[in-house]
């Protein structure tokens, strides 16, 4: 596969269980806790998607993608988020994510939409 996954999360342990689940799945992965390194790794290259938790330290989820898209990154971007809610989710949509997950999710179905929204 070309291409890395961003997985955007201020939480360790959430960005090494989905390092796993997608490094399993056949995913090269690369990971951010805050959205200014994401950005940072982003600027580098070679980033296909990315995961992106909505409560980051520095922004929040829909803010570092609307960043992205501002500097004319084109890349598929799946939020998700403890903090779920309908209007998050309406909020999400119209940002442009590919899609949004509350936490918990099925991991196979995170996997399928990845799939499903990568080039």
């Amino acid at each position: 596969m070309a291409g890395k996954i961003l997985i955007v999360d201020d939480q360790a342990n959430m960005c090494w269980i989905l390092s796993k689940i997608l490094v399993e799945a056949g995913f090269s992965v690369e990971t951010a806790h805050t959205g200014s390194k994401a950005l940072s790794i982003i600027a580098r290259g070679g980033i296909a998607a990315a995961i992106v938790d909505y409560r980051l330290p520095d922004m929040n989820g829909i803010e570092l993608f609307d960043t992205i898209k501002s500097a004319y990154w084109k890349i598929p971007a799946i939020l998700i988020t403890s903090y779920g809610s309908k209007t998050l989710r309406e909020e999400a949509r119209r940002a442009g994510f590919a899609e949004y997950f509350d936490k918990p999710f099925r991991n196979q179905a995170l996997v399928a939409t990845l799939r499903n929204v990568l080039p």
